[in-house]
């Protein structure tokens, strides 16, 4: 390329690379990322490649030009395109042809990209053309070879196209959606998306998108307190959102192999739903919640997007559904950040619509009723199931509990062993239930690969206190004839308060207050799995304070979810959590020094 030639597409760069303008109130820019692989699939499109990325370009029946496995890359600021070629000259002669060899090598495209028209349509030029032969020198060029490469394949280069009517469109549907103008009222999606400006960056080509929202004329006022039917379908609402994130955290969790991905993807689907349970426990909740939990989620989701980018989602790796997703997601978030006065609510139809934007004709016409039964797909892409096994039924654990405790002592009915025990009958009631938490959790030992064996002592006491802060080893509450499963404001059941709206899928929701053993096989196993696949994993032992940073991460991420890890040891966490998780600590050391922590922590009336 000449040094003039690569001065002038310097410059065009430049400009395509320019800050684009503040946006205006009301105005709001999205950048759009076309990778390499994006290009490939125009370029194919182009040049009509078959089926095994192959086609053939023929001026006439001596001549033709056979080109096969495009690829585009990034050049600095350039795009450039390389191409195997075939080429074939000759003369007709004597109805034959009279022909050299053909010549065999590359040739390298550089592509100057341009916003169509349309403002919906990327195009491309092809600026400059080099040949190079199979062995990587430029060598000796016939002028027939470069003559004829160049005029069939640049024409076609010239109407590559990557056509994003179709996602935009589909933003300014979810767009028309969760900005809510009134009926009668002026469209609140005062310009619709179009393409702003290019940029070549590392990744491939950044295409800014741009619309316009317009403000409410007046103020939004505040919301009077919802009513029955309000808090139903504010309610319903978020099950939509949740029913929504399990679908795509789900589908990318499947498109990746790493375990680290997966396991990210998964903390923010619990710390989703942990948000969610939370809010449901709420009589008259502040503002949008829905449109908070929407945003945070999105905040928490969108830098794994980008890893995912680079892999072949199955179904859609190479179109633009992946890419036309995290545009409507960054729309959403980038009006929400405009303020109130635009007015964004999260609705079912805008998740249908988001959701459309990546699985198109297959997203549900609803998120919703969520399924409660177990989800086999969830529990092998996230290596959770508390017991492979049909499990232990509740008279099998009774009769464990009373071989495990000597006979002098287990002569207590097995309805007090698992309900609600009388003061006299408590220490007894105790013994049995410290035995059976020591099972599982030595049961989860000998079945888990993933704990050190440096930390297998303190798994026991890990389990026990967790759930001694969680429900003081009770299953039950209410009196000995009439027991009750306990259950906390937001839902969490049972001896290790496991909430089933944030595991449902994983664990078996009716034995999680049905069956005591399951209830503490599955405590034991989101323990490990907070344990090795987040606090070792995220380092925590690597801080001050060492290996006992992970059971108080452990624990943290238990009680709160996986964003909860590190709290505590962050000055900023609220002092309501710092103390819930210092008395958790003592327990803790209680337990692996006294075997119990004190009685009267949890039964006062115990002398």
């Amino acid at each position: 390329m000449s040094i003039l030639l690569r001065r002038s597409l310097r410059y065009v760069a430049l400009l395509l690379a320019a800050p684009v303008l503040a946006a205006r109130a009301g105005e709001v820019l999205v950048p759009l990322t076309l990778e390499p692989r994006h290009l490939d699939t125009a370029v194919a499109s182009a040049l009509e490649l078959d089926a095994d990325g192959r086609a053939s370009l023929i001026e006439n029946a001596c001549n033709r030009v056979e080109v096969a496995a495009p690829r585009t890359r990034v050049d600095q600021s350039f795009l450039e395109l390389e191409l195997a070629l075939v080429v074939t000259t000759g003369v007709e002669l004597m109805g034959g042809c009279a022909n050299p060899t053909p010549w065999r090598g590359r040739m390298v495209v550089t592509l100057e990209p341009s916003i169509d028209v349309s403002g919906l349509a990327v195009k491309f030029h092809p600026a400059t053309a080099a040949l190079i032969r199979g062995d990587g020198s430029e060598g000796l060029l016939s002028q027939p070879v470069r003559a004829l490469a160049e005029s069939l394949v640049l024409p076609h280069l010239g109407l590559m196209r990557v056509d994003l009517a179709g996602p935009l469109t589909s933003i300014d549907g979810l767009l028309a959606d969760v900005l809510g103008a009134a009926p009668g009222a002026a469209p609140a999606l005062a310009e619709r998306t179009s393409i702003r400006a290019l940029q070549v960056v590392p990744s491939g080509l950044e295409v800014k998108l741009r619309f316009a929202v317009a403000p409410r004329t007046a103020a939004p006022v505040p919301e009077a307190p919802l009513d029955t039917s309000e808090l139903a379908q504010w309610s319903a609402l978020e099950d939509e959102l949740d029913g929504f994130l399990t679908t795509v955290i789900t589908l990318f969790a499947e498109a990746t192999e790493s375990p680290d991905l997966r396991y990210e993807l998964l903390a923010v689907l619990l710390d989703a739903r942990y948000a969610i349970a939370q809010a449901l426990s709420e009589n008259q909740p502040e503002g949008d919640p829905v449109r908070t939990l929407f945003i945070d989620a999105w905040n928490r989701l969108r830098p794994h997007l980008t890893a995912l980018e680079d892999l072949p989602v199955p179904g859609f790796d190479q179109d633009l559904r992946l890419v036309g997703f995290i545009a409507g997601g960054d729309a959403l978030r980038a009006v929400d950040a405009l303020g109130p006065e635009y007015g964004i609510e999260i609705t079912r139809d805008g998740l249908r619509r988001l959701a459309r934007l990546l699985l198109a004709e297959g997203a549900p016409a609803s998120f919703t009723p969520l399924p409660l039964e177990m989800d086999r797909r969830l529990q092998r892409l996230f290596r959770l199931d508390a017991e492979p096994s049909a499990g232990q039924s509740a008279p099998l654990v009774e009769a464990l509990v009373r071989w495990l405790v000597p006979a002098a002592q287990a002569a207590v009915p097995p309805a007090v062993v698992y309900r609600v025990p009388q003061p006299a009958q408590l220490q007894r009631y105790l013994e049995q239930i410290a035995a059976l938490l020591d099972f599982k959790a030595g049961d989860r030992l000998q079945r888990s690969t993933k704990i050190p064996g440096r930390l297998a002592p303190e798994f026991n006491a890990l389990v026990s206190a967790t759930a001694w802060k969680e429900s003081c080893w009770r299953q039950y509450v209410g009196t000995p004839k009439q027991p009750q499963v306990l259950k906390s404001p937001v839902g969490a059941l049972g001896i290790m308060q496991i909430n089933g709206r944030v595991w449902r899928g994983l664990y078996d929701l009716d034995r999680l207050g049905d069956d005591i053993g399951y209830n503490i096989a599955a405590g034991a196993e989101i323990l490990e799995h907070y344990l090795v696949d987040y606090a070792l994993r995220r380092g925590e032992h690597r801080q001050p304070g060492g290996d006992e940073n992970l059971m108080r991460a452990t624990y943290a991420a238990y009680n709160g979810g996986p964003g909860q890890l590190s709290r505590y040891r962050r000055t900023d966490t609220p002092q309501r959590l710092r103390a819930i998780d210092n008395v958790f600590w003592d327990y803790y050391q209680q337990l692996k020094s006294a075997g119990r922590p004190e009685t009267s922590t949890c039964y006062p009336v115990v002398s």
